[in-house]
């Protein structure tokens, strides 16, 4: 009787078997839910700071060059109509046509108030003082870095160059004379004035610079009865009376549109949602930025 060792093919069987697989490793937990919203909020929050930004220095300029083209068509029909204002009129009407060659500005309609929502149209009129081309000191306020900048160059003038204001009383002209800023105003060489004012960019917040030009055409009448004017209309101002409760209302439009939104998204379709939705959305930012702009400096 032969006894055989199966040893061996045991030995050779388990040498031939498949290595054993290695452990995988420890699955990372999910963050909680908790951060992922704080996360979520965040950056929606810096999402709207940049858009703010982005509307500043970019999309105002359309907002304004839209308003500016409405107005002047609306003041080219008053002139042709002989019914352009001539003295004190309401907030945010066109007075005026403003040109200056040496900074690049042409054919800027200027509105009647010089708060910071009238500012968001173009250079605004400083309604306790005469009319450009009357008697007196005519003030005209404009902004130095948003809405269309219409006085971003305004200290690259020179004297001598000259500036020509059209209204409801023909085309007055002016040459720049002299210069100045809040603690150092422009001194007057001439009864018969043009003040051109912004913020100043080249030194301390809160400051002001200004333009002087003397009239070199005849000096028109004036209607008199100039109106006293609120604070919110100075230099560097802002008008939040007048935009604190918009920009709250919208801002709750914007956030229910987003809450209703998200919602639909989920238990809906995603993109017939978007296309319902993101356009609110869209118009309900729009106007928050521009209730917000307004409570920023009128002259920045």
């Amino acid at each position: 009787m032969t006894i055989t060792d199966e040893r061996p093919a045991e030995a050779a069987l388990e040498s031939t078997a498949a290595p054993a697989a290695e452990p995988a490793p420890p699955r990372r937990s999910a963050p909680p839910i908790a951060l992922r919203r704080v996360a979520s909020i965040l950056s929606l929050v810096v999402l709207l700071i940049f858009g703010f930004l982005l509307y500043l220095f970019g999309l105002s300029r359309l907002s304004e060059a839209h308003t500016q083209n409405a107005m002047y068509k609306t003041f080219k029909r008053e002139l042709d109509q002989a019914v352009a204002p001539v003295g004190p009129t309401g907030l945010g009407r066109p007075v005026a046509v403003l040109d200056i060659p040496a900074i690049g500005l042409h054919e800027g309609v200027v509105v009647e108030g010089t708060d910071s929502r009238q500012l968001t149209k173009g250079p605004g009129h400083r309604r306790d003082t005469p009319l450009p081309g009357q008697a007196g000191v005519s003030v005209v306020y404009g902004r130095r870095s948003t809405f269309g900048a219409p006085f971003a160059h305004l200290m690259r003038l020179n004297v001598g160059d000259p500036i020509t204001v059209t209204t409801g009383q023909g085309v007055a002209t002016y040459v720049v004379s002299s210069f100045g800023d809040r603690d150092h105003p422009a001194p007057a060489n001439s009864d018969n004035r043009l003040v051109l004012t912004t913020a100043d960019s080249s030194t301390v917040a809160h400051s002001t610079v200004s333009v002087s030009a003397d009239l070199r055409t005849a000096v028109q009448p004036s209607p008199g009865g100039l109106p006293a004017i609120a604070k919110v209309e100075d230099g560097l101002k802002a008008n939040v009376d007048a935009s604190l409760i918009p920009l709250l209302l919208w801002s709750q439009v914007l956030l229910l549109t987003s809450i209703v939104g998200t919602v639909a998204a989920y238990r809906w379709s995603r993109w017939p949602a978007y296309l319902c939705f993101v356009p609110v959305a869209v118009a309900a930012t729009w106007n928050v930025y521009e209730n917000a702009a307004a409570l920023l400096p009128n002259l920045y």
